[in-house]
């Protein structure tokens, strides 16, 4: 039988429920000051505050992600500090908070977060370093694609197809000598045999392509079809970005044939409608 959605608490009552006995009461008060708390964002992160340090991850986590959204840079030493966390999610969310508050000193905690002991740390701070500064973030991007965790390496590569782009609007100003790193960089990557690797090498190859670089098609059109495959939940999504990609070169005879297969599949799948965009087509 349909149930009403529960109402969204009042201001006073998520901060009552703050300091409830019961730990998913205490986190869902904290979201919901997200909400109900932009009317007096200071009041509402300063009595989000003691949920830093409290005993439940998930309650830790959802005060951090209020308080990004209520620029709290008063309490940034304090999100800083959950960079240290014992639990991976929450040492996550305090470099994404970190990276919604902005600012200089938000900007330095994740530089010196780029260099943290935690791989999931770095990962996140690379990406709130590219939103920060995309030029900052370009030189971390460049210096990620060689990282030794697999993941990192692949973000610093996709990163780096996206400020390459050149149909981002508005275009990222790079100078030839800095196009041609980052092109040098990703041909590299995308020549990894290592298995523990080969999802550092589709990205590349799918960067490339972003960049306009046809050298790199072959590999992709083979993982829009998916003849060519990597381990992971992430796979299929993978392959959407490949099809997407291949639109900005489908003048390339391999490319338009793929993604012109893709497109004219009787399945309404999610690789179809990807292939008919990319084509420049409208997707039912």
């Amino acid at each position: 039988m349909f149930q009403p959605s529960p109402l969204r608490r009042t201001y006073a009552a998520a901060l009552r429920d703050l300091t409830s006995s019961k730990p998913s009461v205490r986190a869902s008060a904290a979201a919901d000051l997200l909400s109900v708390g932009t009317d007096t964002p200071r009041a509402a992160a300063d009595a989000l505050a003691p949920l830093l340090d409290d005993g439940d991850s998930s309650v830790r986590t959802a005060a951090l992600t209020t308080l990004g959204a209520l620029d709290a840079r008063h309490l940034l030493d304090a999100i800083a500090a959950r960079l240290d966390d014992g639990e991976s999610t929450v040492r996550q969310m305090a470099a994404v908070a970190l990276s919604d508050l902005g600012g200089d000193r938000a900007l330095e905690a994740l530089r010196g977060a780029l260099r943290h002991r935690h791989d999931d740390v770095r990962y996140q701070a690379l990406l709130g370093i590219v939103r920060a500064s995309p030029s900052e973030g370009f030189a971390a991007a460049l210096e990620a694609v060689d990282d030794a965790d697999p993941w990192i390496a692949s973000e610093g590569a996709e990163q780096l197809g996206y400020l390459l782009d050149p149909q981002v609007d508005p275009p990222f100003e790079l100078s030839p000598g800095e196009r041609e790193r980052a092109m040098a960089s990703l041909r590299r990557a995308s020549d990894e045999r290592d298995p523990a690797r080969l999802r550092v090498a589709v990205i590349a190859s799918i960067a490339r392509v972003r960049a306009g670089d046809e050298g790199a098609v072959e590999p992709v059109t083979a993982f829009a079809r998916g003849t060519h495959t990597i381990p992971g939940k992430d796979s299929a999504e993978l392959r959407h970005d490949a099809i997407d990609a291949l639109g900005s070169v489908r003048h390339h005879p391999d490319a338009r044939s793929v993604l012109e297969r893709l497109a004219r599949s009787i399945l309404p799948t999610p690789a179809r409608s990807h292939a008919r965009l990319a084509l420049g087509e409208a997707s039912p």
